[in-house]
């Protein structure tokens, strides 16, 4: 399943300038799949990234974007990611229209590996920073906090997962109500819009 498809199936007019980068950034970074998510779309939607992708404003796009990130190709990826990759991957995951073209080329190892990286980071922060307060403050600060996971509140907060996604896979459960959901089960129900925003698959996004 190319889960890249429902980010362009339910919009009827025009795409965005988000998904016209999106669409520039899978045939560029993630060009295994282009051909099928391009053909996926209206015709009048494919005129327009034909003619897009040629324009000075995608040219200046694609010439910042590799200025930017440093290169990798997604479509050689070792199953195992040391960590000097994952940090590099991590720079991709920064801006939706990037991380959205290159999602498919990560496998659900992947997803995780970069996952436990990212909360190993923030781990090590926390800790830097709890050494840093004085042990008053630490006491005022444990008093006052409600445990995030029995909550089941999805906060986002240095020492936590930044997203959702991350949570479902370090916890396998959604923080925003609880249930068990696997990476998998939670990219078949859900998609993102066009502002990054988690959303039901059968919403449509125009």
């Amino acid at each position: 399943m190319i889960f890249a498809i429902d980010d362009f199936a339910y919009i009827k007019n025009e795409l965005s300038e988000f998904k016209l980068k999106l669409l520039l950034n899978i045939e560029d970074l993630n060009n295994p799949i282009f051909d099928e998510v391009f053909n996926s779309l209206k015709p009048h939607q494919q005129e327009q990234y034909l003619a897009y992708k040629t324009s000075e404003e995608a040219q200046k796009y694609q010439k910042e974007r590799k200025e930017m990130l440093p290169y990798i190709d997604f479509n050689n990826l070792p199953e195992v990611l040391d960590d000097a990759l994952i940090q590099k991957v991590m720079l991709y995951q920064k801006d939706g229209e990037v991380e959205r073209a290159i999602f498919d080329a990560l496998s659900e190892e992947h997803k995780t590996q970069i996952s436990k990286l990212k909360w190993k980071v923030r781990d090590e922060r926390e800790s830097q920073r709890r050494a840093s307060l004085t042990e008053e403050e630490r006491k005022k600060e444990d008093e006052g906090t409600i445990g995030f996971y029995d909550s089941k509140e999805f906060n986002g907060n240095l020492f936590e997962p930044a997203t959702v996604y991350e949570y479902i896979l370090k916890y396998g459960i959604d923080p925003r109500n609880g249930n068990p959901e696997t990476g998998e089960s939670f990219q078949k129900k859900y998609t993102y819009n066009s502002k990054g925003e988690i959303i039901p698959r059968e919403k449509e996004d125009d």
